[in-house]
């Protein structure tokens, strides 16, 4: 492939390489740049903003040490030919703080269906080998989309070597040392006509002589393959079956005496495996996940293990409704060494019905059953004539959530615009046994029309509830109820927006109130030109709690003012220094 410039553009961009270099060489972020289209990009394009603000606070109660707030911010978005490396810089409160791309090396070229990784950068090959873990490397992906096979490759360093002097030498094994650990990966995928077969190969070990020996004393070095597999098959019309499957072969330490013929096999290696398959067929789909207790990768910062799962799902949609819904069964402890077993049942419906173009309404539910077994006694003895008891001690958790949501909407035709809905939610979490729980209840009524002269009047009206059980017996209501009101408007070609707000929530336990809140806001929002931003907010909040006194038998009300202002300024820009020549006026023929 060869590509050709004429000798203008080739200037244009050298001097963008130039700009761009010390800008470049010190990326901490992997910057996805795009070459596909570079000869119809700008060279040099300059856009950011300078902002600032100041705010005051004042409360009744809470001595405020300085209540008075401050911020300036400056923030720039260098573009080289479509590469952004924004500047943020910022002064608050006599604190300075700002953040910049040129910290590390990083870069991620692309060109059509190929893509490079340079410097601090991650790749994701598969879930059960290199998966997201950062390397300091190379790497290439090559994803053409019409050609049955697809390419990923790195190598690089996982880790630096560490050594914590401090843990080291007092022999402590909460040690923060680390190896050099370096690696090398790929992933080769074939897929034609719908069926499709990936195969990846993943190494990584630890560099023993990248640390000194008093640092290796309580930290043995380590090593792992994996091999692992994609596929995804059409069986019959409407029946598909695809998974991913991994094989680990890891080694927790290197330098151990190698033992079996001709002193080949690590005694500290082991294998174990992670396999998640899926069998789907038009509406209904089952799918089995296994991993192995041991199953680890060093391409993978966090791992789970140990467990088993199986999903049943169903999903379709009707020509009125959409319906979803799964139950799913999940247990550890596979090989029944663990102190503690745990059970998982789930299961989930949600369904959204269209009643017409005005009405929907939709609902769902979740429940999640957990059944735990503790082994308080050892077992791994069942020989000692002390252990005589082998039964173990259940537990089981169940969490529900259901809501239930009625929307309204009038037609793009009518002449006032209005919205209305409904809202309630239920959750409960305790153990079976539990005595002492809380149900919680949650409801929401709102309402909004669009008024004449651009304004919109919105209303709401929440209600939470809370059902406490003590000892098993039911305890005093505990709710709070609220009502808000807000009014907004625009101005002068929507430049102005204005609004105002205003609302209250009380708690009460039983019949008698706990507290009260009162609370007021007005914001101005103004837009100058397109680039001159001015916001201007004031809100109020008044807070009446009620406290029961034990001598006299009577409540005492305790009053809470607190204000709260803001002004604030932003101006945008975006520079374009090359956009001058192109508009420059071409001279008239005589």
């Amino acid at each position: 492939m060869r590509l050709h410039f004429n000798f203008s553009f080739r200037r244009r961009i050298f001097a963008g390489l130039i700009l761009a270099a010390p800008m470049i060489c010190g990326m901490n972020a992997a910057i996805a740049q795009d070459f596909t289209d570079i000869g119809k990009r700008k060279p040099f394009v300059l856009s950011g903003s300078v902002g600032a603000q100041a705010s005051t606070r004042l409360n009744t109660q809470a001595a405020y040490s300085d209540p008075f707030s401050y911020l300036l911010n400056v923030q720039l978005n260098p573009v080289i030919y479509g590469f952004s490396m924004p500047v943020s810089v910022s002064f608050a409160d006599n604190r300075f703080s700002y953040s910049q791309p040129f910290s590390r090396f990083s870069i991620q070229p692309t060109y059509k269906w190929i893509t490079g990784y340079l410097g601090r950068t991650s790749m994701d090959m598969h879930p059960y080998g290199l998966s997201g873990h950062q390397f300091d490397g190379v790497g290439i992906s090559l994803q053409p989309s019409n050609f049955p096979l697809k390419f990923m490759a790195m190598y690089g360093r996982l880790e630096k070597a560490r050594a914590d002097s401090v843990g080291a030498r007092e022999n402590s094994f909460q040690t923060l040392s680390s190896y050099k650990r370096s690696g090398y990966a790929f992933k080769v995928d074939f897929a034609h006509k719908g069926q499709k077969i990936g195969v990846h190969f993943f190494r990584a070990a630890d560099k023993a002589s990248s640390l000194p020996a008093w640092a290796r004393e309580n930290m043995a070095p380590q090593a792992n393959n994996v091999l692992a597999l994609d596929f995804s098959f059409t069986l019959y019309k409407d029946l598909y079956l695809q998974g991913q499957a991994g094989f680990s072969h890891y080694i927790s330490d290197l330098s151990a005496e190698k033992t079996g013929r001709n002193h080949r096999r690590n005694p500290s290696a082991s294998w174990s495996t992670a396999v998640k398959a899926g069998l789907a067929y038009k509406w209904l789909s089952l799918a089995y996940e296994r991993i192995s207790p041991e199953y680890r990768t060093m391409g993978a910062y966090y791992f789970n293990q140990d467990f088993e799962n199986m999903v049943l799902s169903f999903a379709h949609t009707f020509s009125f409704a959409d319906v979803r819904a799964e139950i799913g069964w999940q247990h550890d402890d596979l090989e029944a060494s663990r102190q503690n077993r745990t059970d998982r049942v789930v299961g989930s419906a949600y369904a959204n019905f269209r009643i017409n173009e005005n009405f929907t309404t939709s609902a769902s539910y979740s429940n999640f059953t957990s059944y735990t077994q503790s082994k308080p006694i050892d077992l791994t003895r069942p020989d000692d004539p002390f252990v005589q008891d082998f039964d173990t001690v259940p537990f089981r958790q169940i969490s529900q959530q259901a809501q239930w949501v009625f929307g309204f909407r009038t037609s793009p035709q009518a002449k006032v615009a209005q919205e209305a809905g409904v809202d309630f939610s239920y959750q409960s979490s305790r153990l079976s046994v539990q005595q002492d729980f809380s149900d919680y209840l949650y409801g929401n009524l709102r309402h909004s029309i669009v008024l004449g002269g651009d304004y919109r009047l919105q209303s709401a009206l929440s209600v939470s509830t809370r059902l406490d059980r003590l000892q098993g017996r039911r305890q005093p209501l505990r709710y709070g109820i609220g009502p808000s009101v807000s009014l907004s408007r625009s101005f002068f070609g929507k430049t102005l927006l204005a609004s105002a707000s205003c609302s209250y929530y009380i708690d009460v336990y039983g019949r008698k109130a706990e507290s009260g809140i009162w609370g007021m806001r007005l914001n101005l929002s103004y837009t100058l030109k397109k680039a001159h931003h001015f916001d201007f907010n004031l809100s109020t909040r008044l807070n009446n709690a009620f406290e029961l006194s034990a001598l006299e038998n009577s409540s005492a009300r305790k009053t809470n003012f607190e204000f709260q202002a803001m002004v604030g300024y932003r101006y945008q820009f975006s520079v374009d220094p090359f956009a001058k020549k192109k508009n420059a006026k071409k001279p008239t023929d005589a």
